[in-house]
């Protein structure tokens, strides 16, 4: 059995410099923040490569992942498989720290492979935005922006996920929703704990205890009393099914949901 997916984020931190109230991951509703060191990261893409054989685009991400002491290291890491990432490994960064020196080396190394993504959120939130992109041009590294100030956003804006609320109550209407929405449909999995999830809101779901935690929907990575043949198969149930547990809490992000204005900063402190 090959297990072959599109996309996968892992997230290297929960900390953020920014504070967004509609924050696609919850990252300042987190109160056991915590930042993934390299020698967590060698286990998780060590483990993460045995049971994936190969994947289109390999995100890494927070939180802010340029406030992980170990990011360099870690992308370093990432690096090392990419003969089994076909697509990509994207960073995204929210414009808010300079890239260092070392890092934009290594993107240089492996251009082919490399796309940086920019959250830009305006001057005042994106600080050096400006800066990053001009480096990145002037260094030839692939990049993209993601618009999420003034007009023209990217996705129309964002999307308000606070209400866990029961939203589907047949499995055929949870369906038929998680089919409109970008994630599900595009197959996002993210790697959160050292468990890979359908997406950042299920695991928050898990997390908060919203929902409960049910086999075939995640995959324990670093669980090794799982025999690697039953997480690749777990793996690709949760690649085929229509839609999560956490599906049914959620209006999806899908074309015809509500937009809010990207961004909003909470006044307390993450």
């Amino acid at each position: 059995m090959e297990t072959r997916i599109k996309r996968t984020a892992l997230n290297i931190t929960t900390y953020c410099n920014l504070n967004c109230k509609h924050c696609l991951a919850f990252i300042p509703y987190y109160n056991d923040k915590h930042s993934m060191s390299i020698e967590e990261a060698r286990g998780v893409l060590k483990n993460y490569f045995q049971v994936v054989d190969s994947v289109e685009h390999f995100t890494v991400t927070g939180g802010e992942p340029l406030l992980n002491k170990d990011v360099y290291q870690i992308l370093n890491e990432v690096f090392l498989y990419e003969q089994q990432i076909t697509g990509s490994v994207d960073f995204v960064t929210n414009g808010t720290i300079e890239i260092s020196e070392e890092i934009l080396r290594l993107f240089e190394a492996h251009r082919k492979n490399t796309k940086v993504v920019l959250s830009n959120y305006g001057v005042e939130l994106s600080t050096k935005i400006n800066v990053i992109e001009e480096e990145l041009k002037r260094r030839n590294i692939n990049y993209r922006v993601s618009k999420f100030y003034g007009n023209d956003l990217y996705y129309d804006g964002w999307i308000d996920f606070s209400d866990h609320s029961k939203k589907w109550n047949t499995i055929e209407e949870r369906d038929k929703n998680a089919q409109k929405c970008v994630h599900r449909v595009g197959k996002y999995f993210v790697i959160n704990a050292g468990e890979i999830h359908c997406c950042s809101r299920s695991f928050w779901r898990i997390h908060e205890g919203i929902i409960p935690k049910i086999e075939g929907e995640y995959v324990a990575l670093m669980d090794e009393e799982i025999p690697l043949e039953q997480k690749r198969k777990d793996l690709m149930e949760m690649y085929e099914k229509k839609s999560s547990t956490s599906c049914g809490y959620c209006v999806g992000l899908c074309n015809d949901v509500p937009r809010v204005k990207p961004a909003q900063q909470l006044k307390f402190k993450c």
